[in-house]
Protein backbone atom coordinates (compact mmCIF):
# COMPACT_ATOMS: atom_id res chain seq x y z
CA UNK A 1 0.00 0.00 0.00
CA UNK A 2 1.22 3.37 -0.70
CA UNK A 3 0.79 6.47 2.25
CA UNK A 4 0.09 9.37 0.65
CA UNK A 5 1.90 12.11 1.76
CA UNK A 6 0.13 15.47 3.21
CA UNK A 7 1.64 18.78 3.18
CA UNK A 8 1.20 20.51 6.25
CA UNK A 9 -0.78 23.98 5.66
CA UNK A 10 1.39 26.67 7.35
CA UNK A 11 -0.83 29.83 9.70
CA UNK A 12 -0.86 31.80 6.38
CA UNK A 13 -2.51 29.18 4.35
CA UNK A 14 -5.13 28.45 6.75
CA UNK A 15 -5.92 32.19 7.18
CA UNK A 16 -6.09 33.16 3.66
CA UNK A 17 -8.21 30.07 3.20
CA UNK A 18 -10.47 31.08 5.65
CA UNK A 19 -10.80 34.91 4.67
CA UNK A 20 -11.71 33.36 1.76
CA UNK A 21 -14.14 30.73 2.37
CA UNK A 22 -15.70 33.67 5.03
CA UNK A 23 -15.90 35.99 1.58
CA UNK A 24 -17.82 33.76 -0.16
CA UNK A 25 -19.99 33.06 2.82
CA UNK A 26 -20.80 36.88 3.10
CA UNK A 27 -21.49 36.89 -0.87
CA UNK A 28 -23.66 33.81 -0.29
CA UNK A 29 -25.76 35.48 2.46
CA UNK A 30 -26.31 38.81 0.60
CA UNK A 31 -27.45 37.50 -2.12
CA UNK A 32 -30.22 35.45 -0.45
CA UNK A 33 -31.33 38.30 1.75
CA UNK A 34 -31.62 40.40 -1.64
CA UNK A 35 -33.75 37.26 -2.97
CA UNK A 36 -35.66 37.36 0.11
CA UNK A 37 -36.67 41.62 -0.51
CA UNK A 38 -37.29 41.19 -4.18
CA UNK A 39 -39.62 38.08 -3.35
CA UNK A 40 -41.54 40.09 -0.56
CA UNK A 41 -41.63 43.27 -2.81
CA UNK A 42 -42.97 41.26 -5.93
CA UNK A 43 -44.95 39.63 -3.50
CA UNK A 44 -46.60 43.02 -2.47
CA UNK A 45 -47.07 43.84 -6.04
CA UNK A 46 -48.69 40.56 -6.74
CA UNK A 47 -51.16 41.18 -3.95
CA UNK A 48 -52.18 44.55 -5.54
CA UNK A 49 -52.65 43.47 -9.18
CA UNK A 50 -54.78 41.19 -7.90
CA UNK A 51 -56.04 42.74 -5.19
CA UNK A 52 -60.04 43.14 -6.65
CA UNK A 53 -60.19 39.24 -7.90
CA UNK A 54 -58.70 38.01 -4.69
CA UNK A 55 -61.62 39.95 -2.73
CA UNK A 56 -64.15 38.91 -5.00
CA UNK A 57 -62.90 35.27 -4.69
CA UNK A 58 -62.74 35.76 -0.82
CA UNK A 59 -66.42 36.94 -0.53
CA UNK A 60 -67.90 34.72 -2.73
CA UNK A 61 -66.22 31.42 -3.46
CA UNK A 62 -68.78 29.09 -2.84
CA UNK A 63 -67.61 25.57 -0.75
CA UNK A 64 -70.96 24.83 1.29
CA UNK A 65 -74.17 23.62 0.28
CA UNK A 66 -76.19 26.18 1.54
CA UNK A 67 -74.25 28.20 -0.89
CA UNK A 68 -75.58 27.25 -3.33
CA UNK A 69 -78.19 28.53 -5.47
CA UNK A 70 -77.64 26.17 -8.83
CA UNK A 71 -78.85 22.88 -8.90
CA UNK A 72 -75.92 21.39 -11.29
CA UNK A 73 -73.71 23.14 -9.43
CA UNK A 74 -75.10 21.48 -6.24
CA UNK A 75 -74.76 18.44 -7.70
CA UNK A 76 -71.33 18.88 -8.44
CA UNK A 77 -70.07 19.69 -5.21
CA UNK A 78 -71.89 16.58 -4.11
CA UNK A 79 -69.77 13.86 -6.31
CA UNK A 80 -66.26 16.42 -5.73
CA UNK A 81 -67.27 15.93 -1.50
CA UNK A 82 -68.41 11.97 -2.56
CA UNK A 83 -66.57 8.82 -3.03
CA UNK A 84 -66.63 9.38 -6.41
CA UNK A 85 -63.10 10.17 -6.62
CA UNK A 86 -62.00 8.52 -3.18
CA UNK A 87 -61.17 12.07 -1.76
CA UNK A 88 -64.27 12.37 0.31
CA UNK A 89 -64.45 15.74 1.20
CA UNK A 90 -60.47 16.65 -0.01
CA UNK A 91 -61.84 19.09 -2.55
CA UNK A 92 -64.41 21.02 -0.52
CA UNK A 93 -61.78 21.34 2.55
CA UNK A 94 -59.01 22.44 -0.10
CA UNK A 95 -61.61 24.90 -1.94
CA UNK A 96 -62.83 26.19 2.18
CA UNK A 97 -59.39 26.42 3.16
CA UNK A 98 -58.13 28.43 0.13
CA UNK A 99 -61.06 30.61 0.42
CA UNK A 100 -60.18 31.14 4.20
CA UNK A 101 -56.45 32.25 3.60
CA UNK A 102 -57.46 34.31 0.46
CA UNK A 103 -59.77 36.15 3.13
CA UNK A 104 -57.23 36.78 5.72
CA UNK A 105 -54.92 38.05 3.47
CA UNK A 106 -57.15 40.43 1.46
CA UNK A 107 -57.89 41.76 5.61
CA UNK A 108 -54.49 42.21 6.04
CA UNK A 109 -53.62 44.17 3.04
CA UNK A 110 -57.19 46.12 3.72
CA UNK A 111 -55.93 46.86 7.45
CA UNK A 112 -51.98 47.85 5.99
CA UNK A 113 -53.77 50.39 3.41
CA UNK A 114 -55.54 51.97 6.02
CA UNK A 115 -52.50 51.95 7.98
CA UNK A 116 -50.61 53.19 5.08
CA UNK A 117 -52.81 55.92 4.28
CA UNK A 118 -52.79 57.49 8.00
CA UNK A 119 -49.42 57.52 7.55
CA UNK A 120 -49.84 59.57 3.99
CA UNK A 121 -52.47 61.44 5.17
CA UNK A 122 -50.23 62.72 8.11
CA UNK A 123 -46.74 63.27 5.65
CA UNK A 124 -45.48 66.82 4.57
CA UNK A 125 -44.58 65.51 1.45
CA UNK A 126 -47.30 65.85 -1.18
CA UNK A 127 -45.58 62.84 -2.96
CA UNK A 128 -46.87 60.60 -0.26
CA UNK A 129 -50.60 61.87 -0.49
CA UNK A 130 -50.25 61.39 -4.80
CA UNK A 131 -48.20 57.52 -4.08
CA UNK A 132 -51.62 56.87 -1.97
CA UNK A 133 -53.74 58.04 -4.58
CA UNK A 134 -52.17 56.08 -7.20
CA UNK A 135 -52.14 52.37 -5.56
CA UNK A 136 -55.61 53.16 -4.66
CA UNK A 137 -56.57 54.21 -8.32
CA UNK A 138 -54.51 51.39 -10.03
CA UNK A 139 -55.04 48.63 -7.68
CA UNK A 140 -57.75 49.44 -4.52
CA UNK A 141 -60.80 51.19 -5.91
CA UNK A 142 -63.16 49.58 -7.48
CA UNK A 143 -63.16 51.44 -10.95
CA UNK A 144 -59.67 51.65 -11.77
CA UNK A 145 -57.51 53.73 -13.90
CA UNK A 146 -55.26 53.49 -15.85
CA UNK A 147 -51.15 54.57 -15.68
CA UNK A 148 -52.26 57.91 -18.64
CA UNK A 149 -55.34 58.96 -16.40
CA UNK A 150 -53.25 58.95 -13.33
CA UNK A 151 -50.15 60.84 -15.06
CA UNK A 152 -53.17 62.66 -16.78
CA UNK A 153 -55.22 63.54 -13.26
CA UNK A 154 -51.73 64.11 -11.26
CA UNK A 155 -50.20 66.48 -13.75
CA UNK A 156 -47.19 63.97 -13.56
CA UNK A 157 -45.65 61.27 -16.37
CA UNK A 158 -45.84 58.30 -16.60
CA UNK A 159 -42.77 57.24 -15.74
CA UNK A 160 -43.85 59.09 -12.14
CA UNK A 161 -46.93 56.93 -11.47
CA UNK A 162 -44.67 54.09 -11.59
CA UNK A 163 -41.97 55.16 -9.68
CA UNK A 164 -44.66 56.30 -7.10
CA UNK A 165 -46.23 52.27 -7.32
CA UNK A 166 -42.45 51.35 -6.44
CA UNK A 167 -41.86 53.81 -3.14
CA UNK A 168 -45.48 52.58 -2.35
CA UNK A 169 -44.40 49.13 -2.28
CA UNK A 170 -41.96 49.68 -0.32
CA UNK A 171 -43.65 51.07 2.44
CA UNK A 172 -46.62 48.59 2.02
CA UNK A 173 -43.76 45.63 2.10
CA UNK A 174 -43.10 46.58 5.33
CA UNK A 175 -46.45 47.29 6.52
CA UNK A 176 -47.67 43.62 5.18
CA UNK A 177 -44.68 41.88 6.05
CA UNK A 178 -44.05 43.07 9.35
CA UNK A 179 -40.73 42.57 11.24
CA UNK A 180 -39.71 39.69 8.11
CA UNK A 181 -39.35 43.22 6.09
CA UNK A 182 -37.09 44.74 8.04
CA UNK A 183 -34.64 41.73 8.20
CA UNK A 184 -33.93 42.55 4.54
Amino acid sequence: MSQKKYKKLDHETIKEITDIVIEKYKEEAEKERKARYDKRLRNTKMLLRNFRELSEHSENAIYEAAQVHDESLAEILEIMSGNYFGKEELYIDSIKKSSARTRIIIEHVKEMMRIYESYCMRSQKPEDKRRYRTVCSLYIDENPKTVQEIAKEEAIDERTVYKDVDAACEKLSALIFGVEWLNR
